[in-house]
């Protein structure tokens, strides 16, 4: 059987350049890449699923790795699973599920099987294996989320930096001096959740430049027990805290507004209460103030992206995409 080297010999060019026309990770010349195709298919050479993509023979499956963990929100992950899956179907694709906690272990796998175009990537952390992985592979890897180690793939995301930014400069504008994070569950952070911690890092540096208190409690757990718990921690330690901002869910939302209630707090009159970076809010008793996830709009992106990497249109490997996120008023948020 004809392997890489062989295609590089007949067709006169460096291994790594036929590498570079099959994975379509660097811009190659037409001449020089029909040049390769044509050597690679007279010898039948046959790599992987990209390589069968350029010469006309794709898969039409897409792989999307996408691990389970003990702190995922699967209303948020069934939500981001099928906007993916309804913008592949309009591209004719269909998605294979990769959900090993560990994905960088699968991503190898289902690259060489020849099964996959192309590898998508959710629930990304900070510093992501499977970012690391994908410099090896010979089909394009795209993330929704923003890891720190993105060279190797295309990101797309929402800018959760620029959210927490811009949560804490409409705190200060109002007057808001004391802040608290209630954030998700801990070990979400010490994960690197990609999402939390840009907003929560980005949110508390933003404080400190602005001169607003900003402290940070990650939840025990989403019940009644756990926020009185956690309000009563944080209101022992600043007293003036005025703004919540909740990036939980919205069971734990529901939990904070009624135990505020239950201290005859108002809200906004007391405390104002803001949801950032999440989804799915409608069945709260109190619609409140949210800076949201926009699912729909950064899972399109990535899928268009992975068929213009697919195409050949681009191979601009590391591109990075920030989407701004919307501001949506409820009433919760207000001067203090």
């Amino acid at each position: 059987m004809a392997g890489i080297k062989d295609v590089a010999a007949l067709a006169g060019v460096s291994i790594s350049t036929v590498s570079y026309v099959m994975s379509g990770k660097r811009s190659i010349g037409d001449a020089t890449k029909k040049k390769v195709l044509a050597a690679a298919k007279e010898l039948g050479y046959m790599p992987n699923a990209q390589a069968r993509f350029l010469r006309g023979e794709p898969t039409k499956v897409l792989a999307l790795s996408s691990p389970i963990h003990e702190y995922t929100d699967y209303s948020n992950y069934a939500v981001f699973f099928f906007a993916l899956a309804m913008r592949a179907k309009r591209y004719g694709y269909d998605i294979l599920l990769l959900m090993h906690e560990y994905g960088d272990q699968e991503l190898s796998r289902i690259a060489s099987s020849g099964m996959v175009d192309g590898i998508l990537l959710l629930d990304v952390l900070m510093c992501d294996a499977r970012a690391d992985v994908a410099k090896t592979l010979d089909i394009p890897v795209v993330a929704v989320g923003y890891p720190s180690n993105s060279d190797g793939i295309y990101s797309v995301d929402l800018d959760f930096e620029r959210m927490g930014r811009e949560a804490i400069e409409k705190a200060h504008a109002l007057g808001h001096r004391h802040v608290l994070i209630a954030g998700s569950e801990r070990n979400a952070y010490e994960d690197g959740s990609n999402y939390l911690v840009r907003f929560r890092d980005a949110a508390v540096k933003k404080g400190d430049d602005l001169g607003v208190s900003v402290m940070f409690k990650p939840s025990t757990g989403f019940g009644r027990d756990d926020v009185n718990l956690m309000l009563d921690e944080a209101f022992a330690e600043d007293s003036e805290i005025s703004l919540i901002i909740c990036q939980t869910n919205a069971a734990h939302i529901s939990n904070v507004l009624a135990c505020l209630q239950a201290r005859a707090i108002k809200v906004p009159e007391d405390v104002s209460v803001l949801a950032a970076c999440t989804y799915g809010l409608g069945s709260l008793p109190k619609r409140v103030d949210e800076m949201p996830m926009m699912p729909n709009e950064t899972c399109s992106r990535a899928v268009d992206l992975m068929m213009e990497v697919l195409e050949g249109k681009r191979s601009d490997v590391g591109h990075v995409e920030l989407l701004p996120s919307r501001y949506q008023a409820r009433g919760t948020v207000t001067a203090h």
